[in-house]
């Protein structure tokens, strides 16, 4: 019997210990990386936004290059027909 309540005093000061168990402990680096790691897929998501802006200006760039050049390739075309037409 005296061991009985020995025992339960002893798990009843082992709860009530300020003290953090190594579960805490360890759920606490946990979430500490998962917000790390949360900062950095955020910081990833808005290097990505801007890289894909940049890639979206370059395609427009490209696609006036294009049109440009062939529209200045049709009147060639035009002389060269009217050439080898005579």
């Amino acid at each position: 019997m005296k061991k009985l309540i020995m025992l339960i005093l002893v798990l009843g000061l082992a709860a009530c210990s300020s003290e953090s168990t190594q579960a805490e402990k360890d759920l606490e680096n946990v979430n500490n990386e998962i917000s790390e790691l949360e900062e950095e897929i955020n910081s990833l998501q808005g290097d990505n936004e801007a890289l894909q802006q940049n890639v979206d200006a370059k395609e427009s760039e490209l696609e006036a290059l294009e049109q440009e050049f062939e529209e200045n390739q049709q009147p060639d075309e035009e002389e060269d027909e009217e050439e080898n037409e005579e």
